[in-house]
Formats: C-alpha cells, structure tokens, sequence
C-alpha cells in the first residue's frame, strides 16, 4: 500500500517526515492541507489536529518523530535512519531532539521576522495556506514592524530566537568539519532532521516543494552568512543524494 502523507505545505515538521520517507526510498503520495477547517478531518483521522500525519497499511501515525520511527520498524531493509551502533543510535536521538527543539521551535520565526516584510514571500505563503491565512499573515507582516519598535520585549524574544538557530547552525558546521555526517561517517535521522527543519531558512531545491519557483529562496542574514556556509552547502548536497 501506497503511503499516503497529509501535510502542511510550509510545515519544516512535514518536510521532516517527507524527506525521511525520500531517505527510504519508499513510494509515497502527499495529501496537501492548509490551516482552519481542514484540520477537522485531520482530527477525525488522527485523533489531534496537528500535521504531519501518515496513513500506511490501516496504521495512521502523527508527528515527524514517530513517522520516522515507523517508518524505520516497518522497513528495516530499507536505508537505515539510525545505526547499529547503540552509543552512536542514542547520539543520533538525542540530537535529532535538539534540533526539534531548536531549529523546530524557532526557524519559522526568523521567516517571519526576515522573510514575511517581501512581497513575493507574502503571496507565495499565502497562497500555500489560503485566503484566510494569507489575510492574517497581511496583517502579521504590517504590525510585526510596529511591535518590535514599540514592544522591547517582542524584539528581544526574536532576537533571542535568531541566536538560537545560529548557535544550533553554528554547532552542526562545527560537527561537520570532520565528519561527512552529523553523527558518524553515514547518514541518519539527525542528518534529515537537521537538513529539513532548516525549510524556513532556505527553501530546497525538491520536486516536492509547494512553490517550486521559491528554490533557494532565503533567509539571506542566516543562509548567506558565510559562517554557516558549511551547513547550507551540506544541506544543498543532501538534497541532491538522498532527496528528492
């Protein structure tokens, strides 16, 4: 049975899953959602409304980390996402939780803050959510400027947030200035998590993204910082060998 993957179309979350059903090598369908009444039927299915969300063979699993769980449990012959080695498979988990919690957490922020104030990401992310989204994200992109000027707390909280992607991009170039890979010398979970949960900062060059003509769109502060440069360009190279 096909997979099938309902997901949000700018989700890093949903990129997540998608890219570790691509590392797998598995056939899969993508089910597209926008945000607001859709969610009904992705509660009706799931039990929560929250994306992203597969179905496979009468099992319907939520959330990027528990897909790739499945998805490595249900097909073991395929490409392995964690290794072998216990020491390296708890490394592995422990930083693919991290980065969930860090590049999950704030990477859209800096979208938001760096990216929403241009025309042509306002459309494009408002025709991926619909109408009602793209009206709100109008109204986000008008008063965001006004808050930070007059709210210290909102611009410090965004700054806060900027650091953040920055000391976790900062700590993945580092890891990979000796190793091919962010955990060991083959690629796992934490290289897809790492690679997609980045989506926000740099749209990557898939067949699968909602807007093909924003590949390689950026958030230029981070993504041209040449400090991260490592990061990107091996995010890049993922994309190209092990994604599609």
């Amino acid at each position: 049975m096909t997979i099938v993957l309902h997901r949000f179309p700018l989700s890093h979350f949903s990129e997540k899953a998608r890219a570790a059903l691509d590392f797998k090598g598995l056939e899969y369908r993508i089910e597209e959602h926008k945000p607001g009444p859709e969610q009904l039927a992705i509660y009706r299915l799931s039990g929560q409304r929250k994306l992203p969300v597969i179905e496979h063979d009468g099992a319907v699993v939520a959330d990027s980390t528990e897909i790739a769980l499945y998805l490595e449990r249900t097909f073991p012959e395929r490409r392995r996402l964690l290794p072998d080695d216990p020491e390296q498979r708890r490394e592995v988990l422990a930083l693919e939780a991290r980065l969930d919690d860090t590049l999950g957490k704030y990477a859209p922020f800096c979208l938001l803050r760096r990216g929403l104030r241009e025309e042509h990401y306002l459309d494009a992310l408002g025709a991926a959510m619909g109408p009602f989204a793209h009206a709100g994200l109008g109204a986000l992109a008008a008063v965001l400027p006004l808050a930070e000027a007059r709210i210290g707390a909102v611009e410090r909280w965004l700054d806060a947030a900027e650091r953040a992607v920055r000391t976790t991009l900062a700590e993945l170039c580092a890891r990979l200035e000796g190793s091919a890979y962010l955990v060991g010398d083959a690629p796992s979970l934490a290289d897809v998590a790492a690679v997609a949960l980045a989506y926000p900062l740099k749209f990557p060059p898939s067949k699968h993204l909602f807007k093909p003509e924003l590949a390689g769109t950026s958030v230029r502060s981070i993504a041209e910082d040449p400090a991260l440069a490592r990061f990107f360009d091996f995010r890049d190279r993922f994309y190209r060998d092990h994604l599609q």
